[in-house]
Order: structure tokens, then C-alpha cells, then sequence
């Protein structure tokens, strides 16, 4: 009887998988690590996402999403509905894809499971270090504290703090002042010894409430034009969808509220308001582009109806605590081996919950050093590459080079798995 899927078995009695029917797709998580599955080339950008999403035990998945480095070298997210291969195939630079957070919640404090907490602070303080979400030093230095807390915890293998020194601790364009970051290192060091019996969960916690109050929480923006022909940034925030003018000009909002619809026609993408009969219609370069963005700033729109109320966070008894972090009562990383065979999944993994020891040197495409890739960017040494703009370019990949060395463990690696989905 032939196997499903061109899967063929050999004398040996190993699986191989026929390169016309499959994709092997490699994903970079927030920690920095990869993993692989292996997929249909029919498979959609969803059935991708609901892999990585049991490889992380994560079930609040509607915060996140899964994106790629288009031929211009700019973030694009996928589209969940439609096959991921034939979108890495006409559009990406590369194979790998990236996991990250889609949708920035009002608060944190709605964030359920303890997983999607940790990678939503993974995410924010990747925002911060890149440049993404702008702060004055004293925002930095009271982030710095609390990421080294919630990255090391109380770490007393070392008398003195001089190995902050070799970490990434402030946002990238700070690095062609060595005495501010030298002076702010200080000031960090003495904040983590402040900071001594916090546990880890909270000082998470306490460093995502801290971005949430910041202006440029949640935004993400892309280049256009406005109708009189001026350059703008537009983008989706919380409140609704903004245009900043780059002539000085004071910024727009329109309220989610006051959006009846979006549409695009061409090169040209426009807002329907509720209580004016003209829409407003800007223009980007291309077709393709402005179909992207339109589908972008509705992604605010799509999911709130799907998310829990906001409740009060808790953190948990001290005795939940293992190697200072928290670890679900109700989760078990020995749950979910194996997906549902309704939706035609594979799966197993000896996926913990906790996060990885390893350190990693990040590197970008063109083989240069960087270490401030959001994943574990206080377990990199500091090698810099140029701040990105606010936009929704990310500068960074990330690498799977790993370095074992001195950094303390508080939750463990992800295995590798293979997921197979057979043909219907």
C-alpha cells in the first residue's frame, strides 16, 4: 500500500519526504532558537502557526503571527489563509520565517497563559532594543534593571556586575556615546541588586506594564503619501490608525470607531469614515504594497471580538516557583503530544515551558555580528548594526549559533519535532 504524502520507506526503514509534495519550513522563535516542521506545499500560513504554537504549548495564539523578509529586504506577515510556500516562493528573500506578536493587547494584564506572557515580553523587549518603541534613558535604565532580573534572576556566580557590560541592555542607537552607556550599565547594576527575591514572572510583568505606557506601544507604520503628494507614515495603534506627517505637520487619528471600511484599488488604499461621505486615500508604490497595508491595519479590527476580557493578574504563590520562574498548575508539558487527527496533524515534542539557557550571536544575512535580536538579547555580546526607522522593517535576523557558556537557566530548550499533514 503507498504512503500518503510521497513519503517512501527505505530498506533501512527511515522516512524520506519527496521534495515535490513537502515543504520543510524553518522558523525562528522569539528566543532565538529554530525549529523545523514539515508541511504540505498546500499548507497555509495558519496550519504553520497552530504547529509552532503546540511546539510553545501556547493556546492564546490570536496575539501572534508569522513573518519573512520580502526581495526588498522588509518585514511582511504572512497571510494565515493562503499557502505559505507559494508566499515564500513569489515574495521572500529567504525560506526562514519569523514568529512574533501581530496584535499588541490594550494591557497585559488579559494575558492569560504564562507562556504567551513570556513571549509577549520577549516581543516588547525586542521593540525596545531595535528602536521600535523610543524611550528616554531613565525609561531604559529602569527596563534594563528589570530584564536582567527577569532574564538572570537573583545570578550570584559573579561578585561583581562588570558582566552586564557584555550584554545588550539599552536600545541601538545608544551605542556611539560609550560614557552614556557605561554611566547607564552603573545604574542598571545597582538597580539589579535592588531587585534581589523579585521573581522572575513579575519582573516580566512588571517590564511589560512599564512599554504599555509608552507612546509608541503597539504601533506599527509603513511610508506613503498623502492626496496632496506629501510624504506620511500610516499605521494601526490601539486607538486607531494614525498619519504622521514628515513636514512637521501635527498627526492624525481616526478613531476605530469612525472607520466604516477599507479599501484598495491599485497603487491607492482609502478610509471610509462614519460621518463624512468622502474617504480619505492615500498611495503607496505598488499595487501589492498597498493591498499589504490595507490587510495590515485591519488586523486590529479582526481578532478583539475573539479576546477574553481583561482580568486582574495574579502572581502565584512562591511555592509554584521552579528554578525562579512559574510554572501552570493547569499546564503540563507532557499535554497535547499529538494534535487532533481532525485537523490532519503529526506531532510529538518534549516541549517545556521554560526558556532556553543557551546564548546565541545573532547574524544578519550579509554574515556581519549582531546580538540585539529580541530573543535573548541580554545573552549577546554587544555588536551593533544601525537602528532601523520606526516602521515595520525589522533590521535583524536571528542565528542558531549557540554558546552555552556562563548564562543561568531559567527555562529549558525547545526539541525539534516533525509535523506531517497528509494529503486529503
Amino acid at each position: 500500500m503507498p504512503l500518503p504524502f510521497g513519503l517512501k520507506l527505505k530498506r533501512t526503514r527511515r522516512y524520506t519526504v519527496s521534495s515535490k509534495s513537502c515543504l520543510v519550513t524553518r522558523i525562528q522563535l522569539l528566543n532565538g532558537e529554530f525549529v523545523e516542521f514539515t508541511l504540505s506545499v498546500e499548507s497555509t500560513g495558519q496550519e504553520c502557526l497552530d504547529a509552532v504554537a503546540q511546539r510553545l504549548e501556547l493556546r492564546e495564539i490570536t496575539y501572534f503571527s508569522l513573518w519573512y523578509f520580502n526581495k526588498q529586504n522588509q518585514q511582511r506577515w504572512i497571510d494565515l489563509e493562503k499557502p505559505l510556500k507559494k508566499q515564500l516562493d513569489k515574495y521572500g528573500l529567504e525560506p526562514t520565517v519569523y514568529f512574533g506578536v501581530v496584535f499588541y493587547v490594550p494591557t497585559v494584564s488579559q494575558l492569560q497563559q504564562e507562556i504567551t506572557r513570556y513571549q509577549y515580553y520577549l516581543q516588547l523587549k525586542k521593540d525596545i532594543l531595535e528602536g521600535r518603541i523610543p524611550c528616554s534613558i531613565e525609561q531604559a535604565i529602569r527596563l534594563a534593571g528589570l530584564a536582567v532580573q527577569a532574564d538572570f534572576g537573583d545570578f550570584n556566580r559573579y561578585d561583581s556586575q562588570e558582566f552586564l557590560q557584555k550584554f545588550v541592555l539599552f536600545p541601538i542607537e545608544w551605542i556611539q556615546d560609550e560614557r552614556v552607556v557605561e554611566e547607564a550599565t552603573q545604574k542598571v547594576a545597582l538597580l539589579y541588586q535592588s531587585y534581589r527575591g523579585l521573581p522572575v514572572p513579575e519582573a516580566e510583568m512588571l517590564y511589560m506594564q512599564e512599554v504599555e505606557k509608552m507612546e509608541a506601544y503597539g504601533q506599527e507604520s509603513f511610508q506613503a503619501k498623502d492626496n496632496q503628494g506629501a510624504d506620511i507614515l500610516i499605521g494601526s495603534c490601539l486607538d486607531g490608525i494614525f498619519v504622521k506627517h514628515k513636514n512637521g505637520r501635527a498627526p492624525l487619528l481616526f478613531r476605530w470607531n469612525d472607520i466604516n471600511n477599507m479599501t484598495h484599488n491599485k497603487s491607492f488604499f482609502a478610509l471610509e469614515l462614519a460621518n463624512k461621505e468622502d474617504t480619505i486615500q492615500f498611495q503607496t508604490e505598488d499595487m501589492e504594497t498597498s493591498k499589504y497595508v490595507c490587510r495590515m491595519l485591519q488586523i486590529p479590527l479582526n481578532p478583539i471580538s475573539q479576546i477574553p476580557k481583561p482580568q486582574a493578574y495574579m502572581m502565584p504563590p512562591p511555592q509554584l516557583h521552579y528554578n525562579g520562574h512559574y510554572n501552570e498548575p493547569y499546564t503540563s508539558s507532557q499535554d497535547n503530544l499529538y494534535m487532533n487527527n481532525q485537523n490532519g496533524y503529526y506531532y510529538h515534542s518534549q516541549t517545556s515551558l521554560d526558556r532556553s539557557p543557551h546564548e546565541y550571536n545573532g547574524r544578519i544575512r550579509n554574515g556581519s555580528v549582531y546580538s540585539a535580536h529580541s530573543t535573548s538579547s541580554l545573552n549577546n555580546p554587544q555588536h551593533y548594526l544601525q537602528p532601523s526607522p520606526m516602521s515595520s522593517n525589522p533590521s535583524i535576523t536571528g542565528s542558531d549559533v549557540m554558546r552555552p557558556d556562563y548564562v543561568p537557566s531559567q527555562r529549558h530548550s525547545i526539541t525539534h519535532g516533525l509535523i506531517l499533514i497528509p494529503s486529503i
